[in-house]
């Protein structure tokens, strides 16, 4: 008789809380190209046959870096269990790859190893490298959802990279988009190194990014290469960081998000420089922020539209530019 593989998971796959694609039907996210699995843990899981070629649920690859190896533009990475690991490099020269968490919402702690995770956690290893991101995305248009991260003290949880070369050597982690992911405990959730534009950013959780000097939610490292544009910041909660968003983008959304405590600098720095054309032509809006955000990095008629924000300090509902 044929065995029914049809039972991988109890709790729908969600992607910006709806249910979404899987191994088993269609959803919301399209999937195309091949499929491939991650399973750190299933030599715990009765059902699993441990690990195997990573096409199949019950023979999943053990390690993430397997799966990344593995894969090729359009795929898709199906990952539970708890994945301690880093440094992972997402190629160049792979497109539009999609990496899943499978499970329940963001939940890894168990009683014991003998327990199944129920739900998809990357982790830095038990003796980490130092300043070593989790994963460094070099390719365009690669895509993480419903994973919790849980972040490295002195890197990030994911690094977008972009470079001056051209061909094959070119690093272009542009038109990302990450959501329903929560990022908890570290440095940086997501760290902009070179100027990666047009990637979206929905849905996601964002707290105690405490863990170093400058530690934030999202940072702009460095435009070396280009100005950060067109970025999409939507519903997002931010809370107990140092910093929320640090970052010289220009043309970008930052809408509908609660920003919450803060420790070190503002609720949405966006380091307004227009002598150099950053940070510049942005609009936020319908979000609340925590404390002041009027201040000299933010100037009333720098081209950004800051209106319809509620401000607890500033009276309630902020209509204009801060003043």
């Amino acid at each position: 008789m044929a065995r029914i593989r049809s039972r991988l998971r109890l709790e729908p796959l969600t992607v910006f809380g709806m249910p979404t694609a899987g191994p088993v039907g269609a959803g919301l996210i399209p999937i195309t190209g091949q499929q491939w699995f991650v399973d750190p843990n299933a030599d715990v899981a009765p059902w699993k046959k441990a690990f195997g070629t990573g096409k199949a649920e019950d023979r999943p690859f053990e390690t993430l870096e397997e799966g990344l190896d593995a894969c090729n533009t359009g795929d898709t990475i199906f990952i539970t269990g708890n994945i301690r690991e880093e440094g992972l490099i997402c190629s160049n020269l792979k497109f539009d790859v999609k990496i899943i968490g499978v499970g329940g919402q963001h939940h890894p702690d168990q009683p014991s190893s003998a327990y199944h995770p129920g739900a998809a956690v990357i982790r830095p290893p038990a003796s980490p490298a130092g300043a070593t991101s989790l994963l460094v995305v070099r390719g365009r248009g690669w895509e993480f959802h419903n994973i919790m991260f849980d972040v490295p003290v002195d890197a990030a949880a994911i690094e977008l990279v972009r470079n001056a070369l051209a061909t094959t050597s070119e690093y272009d982690a542009s038109h990302a988009a990450i959501g329903n992911c929560r990022f908890t405990d570290g440095h940086f959730a997501i760290q902009n190194n070179g100027g990666c534009g047009f990637v979206r950013v929905l849905g996601n959780r964002f707290q105690r990014l405490t863990a170093a000097a400058g530690s934030c939610a999202i940072r702009c490292s460095s435009t070396s290469v280009a100005v950060p544009l067109n970025w999409v910041i939507d519903d997002n909660e931010f809370h107990n960081n140092s910093s929320h968003i640090l970052s010289s983008m220009s043309y970008s959304t930052i809408r509908r998000n609660t920003f919450g405590r803060f420790t070190q600098t503002l609720s949405v720095d966006i380091y307004n420089q227009p002598s150099a054309g950053q940070g510049e032509y942005n609009v936020i809006w319908n979000n609340y922020l925590s404390g002041t955000y009027n201040t000299a990095t933010n100037p009333a008629g720098s081209n950004n539209e800051w209106g319809g924000n509620f401000n607890s300090l500033s009276g309630g509902v902020t209509a204009a530019d801060p003043a």
